[in-house]
């Protein structure tokens, strides 16, 4: 038997990575990163697996989607939601420090706080070789900083944390537009040219980068500030409670 349930699922309209996490002994799990679109296909899943939905996580408050933990927990009632300690959001939470460990069963999920997309970007290592690095570092490239308190030099000090863990590690990114699923920190090093820059050229470089707001921005942070819920399902939640 497999010491670790890992499973990786792709939005393909937002080309957003959502990630399932489970001890197969013990049954509990984690979901990183939900989307509210495919919350059907997480229940399901879930379901199928016989799984005990612990922890639902955030790498950050998102701006190109809407989030599915409100609803996952009005299925999964147990479940507690995990973002950061600098999340400005409006429900209850574990307020997730820079180096928190979490255990699903016997897996450990660590907390890297890696600043630069959002002022509360985390970045999740997994069993300790796996990282969910969210917006943060990308397959050959990082997150934007030109919003949400996005800042450039903060993501080139998150960078050089995450490329100083050892080569081996494997970098499952928030997205990836040419469906490129898994990397590794060795083979960044050596293709993303990001890392090797100055920071000087690492400031120029982004903010050179001339891009569209994400489509869905008005709706998303709004929804994601309350947990992916609008205001109208936050008042019949609480009606129900």
């Amino acid at each position: 038997m497999s010491r670790i349930i890992f499973e990786q699922y792709l939005d393909e309209e937002t080309s957003t990575y959502t990630f399932l996490i489970a001890d197969p002994k013990t049954r509990e799990a984690a979901l990183v990163d939900s989307v509210r679109e495919n919350v059907s296909f997480y229940k399901k899943r879930v379901q199928e697996l016989g799984l005990n939905l612990r922890y639902l996580l955030e790498t950050h408050v998102h701006a190109d989607h809407v989030t599915g933990n409100g609803l996952l927990q009005d299925a999964f009632p147990n479940a507690q939601v995990g973002l950061s300690e600098k999340a400005n959001v409006k429900f209850p939470h574990i307020p997730l420090a820079d180096g928190a460990t979490l255990k699903v069963g016997e897996i450990e999920i660590q907390t890297f706080y890696t600043p630069g997309h959002t002022s509360e970007s985390l970045t999740f290592l997994v069993d300790g070789n796996r990282l969910l690095t969210g917006d943060t570092l990308f397959i050959g490239s990082c997150g934007r900083t030109d919003f949400q308190a996005g800042d450039s030099k903060m993501m080139f000090q998150s960078l050089k944390r995450l490329a100083a863990l050892p080569a081996e590690t494997l970098v499952y990114p928030g997205h990836d537009y040419n469906k490129r699923w898994v990397s590794s920190i060795g083979e960044q090093l050596v293709s993303n040219k990001l890392l090797s820059m100055t920071e000087a050229e690492f400031i120029a470089e982004l903010d050179s980068w001339k891009l569209p707001p994400p489509r869905k921005i008005k709706e998303s942070v709004p929804a994601n500030l309350l947990n992916g819920r609008s205001p109208a399902e936050v008042r019949s939640a609480e009606a129900r409670a």
